[in-house]
């Protein structure tokens, strides 16, 4: 199945919403999804990320700490990262950036020349490819951010032209 950029980042932000992750963290993994997989990453982080959303919030904060030290120095920026998975996360999440970034890995270090003041030249593929196993995931706990179909959810707003405008 192929998705287009805004597709599956919009998805992104909702599945990770839907999964427990805070409004911030949950629009950065958006974000980051879509460039993950453009760039060749494996799903599987992805997926075992939204089972367990502590490691997306802290994922999060982790880069935000590195964007923050990149704003006061011009050298390269360093994080460990000893899991796998969220190694490559980590690398997709700052690859994202609206910046201009230059991302490498020794081990279990992270570094990331981030260049803040320059947008980031990086193309967006016209489609993506997703597997089945996790475009169900994502809308899965896509739907838990929706509002239940009722009588009740629709007297308080609830549904677009549905309301009776005296």
């Amino acid at each position: 199945m192929d998705w287009s950029w805004t597709e599956l980042q919009a998805l992104g932000v909702k599945a990770a919403s839907g999964a427990g992750v805070p409004a911030a963290q949950a629009l950065a993994f958006g974000a980051m999804l879509p460039r993950h997989l453009a760039d060749g990453g494996g799903e599987e982080p992805l997926i075992r990320a939204l089972e367990a959303p502590d490691c997306i919030v802290t994922l999060a904060h982790q880069i935000e700490e590195m964007v923050e030290r990149a704003s006061i120095t011009p050298k390269p920026v360093r994080m460990h990262q000893s899991d796998a998975g969220q190694r490559a996360l980590m690398i997709s999440w700052l690859a994202g950036l609206p910046c201009q970034s230059e991302v490498s890995v020794s081990g279990t270090e992270v570094r990331a020349a981030l260049s803040l003041a320059a947008p980031s030249t990086r193309v967006r593929p016209k489609r993506i490819a997703v597997s089945e196993v996790l475009a169900a995931q994502l809308r899965n706990l896509a739907e838990r951010t929706y509002v239940p179909d009722s009588d009740a959810s629709r007297n308080v707003g609830a549904g677009a032209g549905l309301m009776d405008l005296d």
